[in-house]
């Protein structure tokens, strides 16, 4: 167990990038801060993600396998916080176009990057909050929102937004790392915290499928992906709104 965590650590190392202390900027509101230390932070990993996650290469193989069967080819798809384009370019490939959103310029730059030399085509990338997309209500037959939930400060609101923009027969598909799920989970991401990594949230499957569902959502399916850190991945439709 030690050694898988020495390991973890290392590539943690890896991808954290090496900031002092943050300065605060005292005339920034709250929501202005939280924007500029999340745009700091990933804007310093953004060329080292990919390396980082392949560590976790199986898992993600199985998790596109997944989205893979909740998504059909006349699907017009949002992906909140889609980082290099991992799962962004892979899904691309199997519905009609894909709205990729993140927080960080250089995030979907590396993604842009990769898009542009896969000749992929049917993708818009978009800098923008998960927090206010900037999107029509109901505008998107699926919301797929990977591996970035536990990140959030605060990802109900992130989740309100998904819920207002995901058509009524739509549906979300919430793949989301459980830092909770079990002792070597919470031992790991212990770890990881303290050396830097931003995992706000330690879910368990219960207290997250319990977010989703308080944010609007009806979890249709709920399964395990196991990892060293386990990933729950969630598929939810947005409940009816009352007439």
């Amino acid at each position: 167990m030690y050694g898988s965590l020495l390991r973890i650590a290392k590539h943690v190392m890896c991808v954290i990038p090496l900031y002092g202390k943050s300065r605060v900027i005292n005339n920034m509101t709250d929501q202005e801060k939280r924007v500029y230390e999340e745009k700091r932070f990933w804007s310093g990993s953004a060329s080292r993600y990919d390396r980082f996650l392949d560590r976790f290469s199986e898992s993600y193989r199985v998790l596109i396998e997944r989205i893979d069967r909740e998504v059909c080819p006349d699907h017009v798809v949002l992906e909140v916080a889609a980082g290099t384009g991992l799962i962004t370019l892979e899904i691309a490939r199997r519905v009609s176009v894909v709205y990729a959103v993140d927080i960080t310029p250089e995030m979907i730059a590396e993604a842009k990057r990769k898009a542009f030399d896969r000749h992929i085509e049917n993708i818009s990338f978009f800098i923008e909050d998960a927090y206010e997309l900037p999107f029509e209500d109901r505008s998107f037959d699926t919301v797929i929102c990977a591996n970035a939930l536990h990140n959030m400060k605060e990802p109900e609101r992130a989740l309100a937004e998904m819920k207002r923009v995901v058509k009524e027969s739509g549906k979300a598909i919430l793949p989301t790392f459980c830092h909770g799920e079990g002792l070597k989970s919470r031992i790991t991401s212990r770890v990881i915290t303290l050396l830097g990594f931003p995992g706000y949230q330690r879910f368990t499957r219960e207290r997250l499928c319990g977010l989703v569902e308080r944010s609007g959502f009806y979890v249709e399916s709920m399964e395990i992906i196991r990892e060293k850190i386990p990933i729950a991945f969630i598929v939810a439709t947005p409940e009816k709104s009352d007439v």
